[in-house]
């Protein structure tokens, strides 16, 4: 993985009702926690980290994607 940052994310989950998890997750790098009301939006909040991450490297040039 020469030139990625891995990114790490803690995940909390408060409670299971109606077969999905809901609770928060926190973006360690950047100290920033959201809460989620499902499995699919806090796969949801990881996916949008990622791009954003991304996209900043993207723009500061220090990331290509192959």
């Amino acid at each position: 993985m020469a030139g990625k940052k891995e990114e790490t994310f803690v995940i909390r989950i408060h409670d299971c009702q109606n077969a999905t998890w809901q609770g928060s997750i926190l973006w360690a790098e950047r100290q920033e926690r959201k809460c989620f009301r499902s499995t699919l939006e806090m796969i949801s909040l990881i996916e949008e980290a990622v791009q954003l991450d991304r996209e900043n490297k993207a723009l500061e040039g220090g990331y290509h994607e192959k």
